[in-house]
């Protein structure tokens, strides 16, 4: 299964990933396994800015499968499918 990886906004800027082309090798694979994939492969820790302490996606960040944002769909057991993009937006800041 291949799946594409979008980065976006400070995720670029800390990690220099814009994007990452991934082949799986199982077809039953969550938002939460894809994330902990993401961090092994990188050696960044990426699933830490993006969960809180308990194992849930922080509300200012953003994941998106094929531009649907994960809390419309099943939160991190959202599967993923052969071919769908993900885009993960970092929790913004501001004042």
């Amino acid at each position: 299964m291949r799946v594409k990886v979008k980065f976006f906004t400070l995720f670029r800027l800390e990690y220099g990933l814009s994007e990452l082309n991934l082949e799986l090798p199982e077809e039953d694979i969550t938002i939460k396994d894809l994330l902990k994939i993401i961090d092994i492969k990188t050696g960044k820790n990426i699933s830490k800015k993006l969960f809180t302490d308990d194992k849930k996606v922080k509300t200012s960040a953003i994941v998106l499968v094929n531009g649907k944002n994960i809390f419309h769909i099943r939160g991190l057991d959202t599967n993923i499918r052969d071919g769908d993009v993900i885009s993960l937006f970092p929790p913004g800041g501001g004042g």
